[in-house]
C-alpha cells in the first residue's frame, strides 16, 4: 500500500528527516513512535505532501505520489492531525461533510451518496447524537471524533492519525482504538503516531520507532520493545509484565 523510500526532509538547512525508507501493508494499524522531536508529525506531512521532501520518494498504491493529482491524493490519503482547532462556529455534521470535498465537482453539492458515506461516518465514530453541536462546545474526545469522522468521510484507503488519543481519558482513548480496529478490518492502511507506549504495544500490528530522524527500526511490537531498543532510543529501562494474553511495560530510570 504504502512504500517510502529514502526520505530526507530539511527546513532551514536542518534535516528532520535523514533517508527513511519504509514499506506498510495494507489491513493493519502501524504505529510509529519516537522520543519528542524524532520527525514523527514530519513524516506523516510528507506522506500526504502537507510537506515534500527534498530527497527520495513515495509510492501509495504503487504509484508515485507526486505524478497523482493532489485533489485525487486527497481521496486517498488523509490525515488526522493532532490539534485541529476551528476559528469558527460550524456543526459537527458540516465538519464531517468537508470530508467529502476531494470527490465534489468545482460547484457541486452534496448528493445521497455523499450523504450517506457522512452518516455512516459519524455512526462509526459514535459521534451521530453530536451532529447539530457547534464543534467547539465539544469535549476534546468529542471534538477529536469528528475530526476522525470527517477523515472517514474521504473513503480515504491510508488513514495517518497524529496522537490521536493524546491528552484523552481513558473512554475517548478506548472509542477511537475501537474505530481503528473497524478500519483495519476493512482492509485500510493506518499510520498513527503514539506517545504512550503501552497503548502500541497492545493494539498496532507494527511498530516503526523514529529516533534522531532516522528509521531505528521497523518491525514486531514484540521486537520494538526490546529493553536495547528502549535503553538507546529514550534512555529509560523496560521490563514486561505478562498477565494471560496481556502484556503491561514499565520503564524506568
Amino acid at each position: 500500500m504504502l512504500v517510502i523510500e529514502d526520505i530526507t526532509f530539511l527546513i532551514e538547512g536542518k534535516k528532520i528527516l535523514t533517508e527513511v525508507s519504509a514499506r506498510f501493508e495494507a489491513g493493519k494499524i502501524h504505529g510509529i513512535i519516537g522520543p519528542n522531536g524524532s520527525g514523527k508529525s514530519t513524516l506523516l506531512k510528507n506522506i500526504c505532501r502537507i510537506w515534500e521532501p527534498q530527497a527520495g520518494t513515495i509510492f501509495i498504491q504503487g504509484r508515485n505520489y507526486r505524478s497523482i493529482p493532489r485533489k485525487d491524493l486527497s481521496t486517498i490519503v488523509t490525515l488526522v492531525p493532532q490539534h485541529t482547532t476551528v476559528s469558527f462556529p460550524v456543526s459537527v455534521y458540516d465538519v464531517v461533510a468537508m470530508g467529502r470535498n476531494p470527490h465534489l465537482g468545482r460547484f457541486g453539492g452534496l448528493g445521497n451518496r455523499d450523504r450517506a458515506v457522512i452518516e455512516r461516518a459519524l455512526q462509526q465514530t459514535g459521534v451521530y447524537p453530536l451532529k447539530d453541536r457547534i464543534i467547539n462546545e465539544l469535549s476534546g474526545g468529542e471534538s477529536q471524533l469528528s475530526i476522525i469522522a470527517r477523515a472517514l468521510a474521504t473513503e480515504a484507503a491510508l488513514l495517518l492519525l497524529d496522537e490521536p488519543t493524546a491528552e484523552l481519558d481513558i473512554k475517548h482513548t478506548l472509542t477511537i482504538l475501537e474505530v481503528l480496529h473497524e478500519l483495519k478490518k476493512q482492509g485500510k492502511t493506518i499510520l498513527v503516531t503514539m506517545h504512550d507506549l503501552n497503548l502500541a504495544r497492545k493494539f498496532c500490528d507494527t511498530v516503526s520507532i523514529i529516533h534522531q530522524g532516522k528509521l531505528f527500526f521497523s518491525g514486531s511490537p514484540e521486537d520494538a520493545f526490546s529493553r536495547e531498543n528502549i535503553r538507546q532510543v529514550f534512555e529509560v529501562n523496560v521490563r514486561e509484565f505478562k498477565n494471560d494474553s496481556a502484556v503491561y511495560l514499565d520503564f524506568y530510570a
